[in-house]
């Protein structure tokens, strides 16, 4: 009876396998939105962060990742950054640890809470107090970051401008004065 079991399911291995190592084609019909239901997802999506800012009229409202409450592409002299905007509960896992996460990111080392406290510059937005941290590689100037960390009561606001060494030194006026600009949409 075993034997039977046995050689009935290898009957069905070796039937069930298909030795050809063909490509296979599926088409599917292209599913067609209207520009109406493409405008409300746009226009939801500000709404529905919570909070208001100003942005430079040169910055490119962007669809970014789904962790992201707002997305820009952002242009400088010689090319484009990326601007996103993302609230984590808490302390959305610490300021040591999210700087460091960037510093490795871009190539460098990772820092000692003291050296990254020291790095930190102030600002101050209507939702409170915020902390820039500019991280640029000297030896790879293609990649760098502007970073604030503006801590609430039950969230974190995390706002990263990625962009070349000198996009930074571009947008580093702007990119702040957008910090500052951030308060609570009150209309929600």
């Amino acid at each position: 009876m075993i034997k039977q079991k046995i050689l009935l399911f290898l009957v069905f291995l070796m039937l069930s396998c298909d030795p050809t190592n063909h490509i296979r084609t599926y088409h599917l019909p292209k599913i067609h939105h209207t520009n109406n239901e493409t405008l409300q997802t746009k226009s939801q999506k500000p709404q529905l962060s919570g909070f208001t800012w100003e942005k430079p009229d040169s910055w490119i409202p962007s669809q970014g990742s789904s962790m992201r409450i707002a997305s820009f592409d952002v242009p400088f002299s010689t090319g484009m950054g990326d601007l996103s905007v993302m609230e984590l509960g808490g302390e959305g896992g610490g300021l040591v640890a999210n700087v460091n996460r960037w510093r490795g990111q871009i190539g460098l080392e990772p820092l000692e809470e003291s050296e990254i406290r020291a790095q930190a510059q102030p600002g101050e937005s209507e939702v409170g107090p915020y902390q820039i941290f500019q991280l640029i590689n000297d030896s790879n100037s293609d990649t760098a970051m502007l970073t604030a960390i503006l801590p609430m009561n039950n969230s974190t606001l995390y706002i990263k401008l990625t962009a070349s060494k000198d996009g930074i030194m571009d947008l580093e006026k702007d990119f702040k004065t957008f910090c500052s600009s951030i308060k609570r949409d009150t209309n929600n």
